[in-house]
Order: C-alpha cells, then sequence, then structure tokens
C-alpha cells in the first residue's frame, strides 16, 4: 500500500505518535535526519525530513520532542507555506468532547481529557494523562508533558513547554514560550519567555519572586 501519512520525527515522541496509529499500518513512514535504519517499529523510515517533498499528497504532523520546540514551529510553519496537509492523532483511550476544538498536526496521547469548550491550536502535542478542563485554550505549538493538569479558563500561549505533573490553577496565563517546570503549582500569570518551578511557582529568572 502507498504510504499516506508521515510523521516527521523517529524519535520518543514520534515513535509515541505511531503507537497511536495502529489503524494506518502500511500506509504510516518516518521521515528523520539522524536515523539511518531503514525501519524503527516496523515502520518504514523514508529518508531524511527533506525528503518530505517527494510525499507532497500525504498528510504530515510533526512529531519532535520537547527539546526542539523552537524546530517544530519553524518545520510546521514551512509545510503550512509549501501547502502541506497534517493529520491529527488521538490515542484510542483519549476522551475528547464533542464541543471541544481542535486545530491541525494535533496529538493526544493515552488517557487524556480534553472537556467541553477547550480549544488546541495547531501543532500542539499532548503526552499521556494530560487533562484540559472547560474552556482551556493552548495556542500553536504547545508541549504538555505526561500527566499535565490544567484547569478551567487556563490559557497557554504559543511555545509553551509545561513540564510533567504540573498544575495550574484556574484562569491562569501562560505567556509565550514559558516553561513550567515539572510537578509545579502555578496559581499566578506567568510572563512570556519566563520558567517557573516549584510548589507554589516562582520565577527562576527574577530571583525567585512569586508568579
Amino acid at each position: 500500500m502507498p504510504i499516506t501519512h508521515i510523521i516527521l520525527g523517529a524519535g520518543g515522541a514520534g515513535r509515541t505518535i505511531a503507537g497511536a496509529c495502529h489503524h494506518l499500518d502500511n500506509e504510516l513512514g518516518f521521515l528523520d535526519d539522524h536515523v539511518t535504519v531503514p525501519e524503527v517499529n516496523g515502520i518504514p523510515v523514508l529518508g531524511t525530513l527533506a525528503a518530505r517533498t517527494n510525499h507532497r499528497d500525504a498528510f504530515c504532523i510533526v512529531g519532535f520532542g520537547s527539546r526542539y520546540q523552537a524546530a517544530r514551529r519553524e518545520v510546521f510553519r514551512q509545510m503550512c507555506a509549501d501547502g502541506f496537509r497534517f493529520f491529527n492523532v488521538i490515542a484510542p483511550d483519549a476522551y475528547v468532547d464533542r464541543d471541544a476544538r481542535l486545530g491541525r498536526g494535533i496529538f493526544i496521547g493515552a488517557q487524556c481529557a480534553i472537556l467541553p469548550n477547550a480549544a488546541i491550536g495547531d501543532n500542539c502535542n499532548l503526552c499521556v494523562a494530560c487533562t484540559l478542563d472547560h474552556d482551556v485554550v493552548l495556542g500553536e505549538g504547545v508541549y504538555l508533558s505526561p500527566g499535565v493538569n490544567l484547569a478551567g479558563t487556563v490559557v497557554v500561549e504559543e511555545g509553551a513547554f509545561i513540564g510533567i505533573r504540573a498544575t495550574v490553577a484556574p484562569g491562569v496565563r501562560i505567556g509565550a514560550w514559558a516553561t513550567v517546570g515539572a510537578g509545579a503549582v502555578v496559581l499566578h500569570d506567568v510572563a512570556p519567555g519566563d520558567t517557573v518551578v516549584g510548589v507554589p511557582a516562582r520565577s527562576l529568572q527574577r530571583g525567585g519572586s512569586k508568579q
């Protein structure tokens, strides 16, 4: 069968996405700049990222891990400009409310729960067991690590990263390209580009002042 769906990146994030795509057996391929073996987990590696130009009829998703936030945005936006199409991957045991809104090129991992009127922007990655309560908004390219809990009406702006098992209180805004450390409990807004850690979360970049 022809390859109809392509994951960019065959590392941990890409393989996790592939694991939720069993319905695409024999139709799925990887592209990766650093993998030289012919297949990964039984899925063919079709070449480097540049080889995507050979697969313009395929649907794509960017499967880069959390260390590559800026690269994920760059590749996704270039592919948008070049007219590529994207697909979403939702693990079979994830729950997505019928009134949630999803962008393009999104991964929603196992045991995630997306509740009413939540909105997920393009190119977001939600790892296993994340919860988005009602009316949460994720901007483009947000990365949620395993077990992140976002309470109602939280807004997470473009490119932000939230670490494993972090919790964000209702109505809080996480600024663009901010970082929330693992296990943090965020009770107040986080400025764009800031890094917060701890319980309650405090800024590293401003000498530990409370956010």
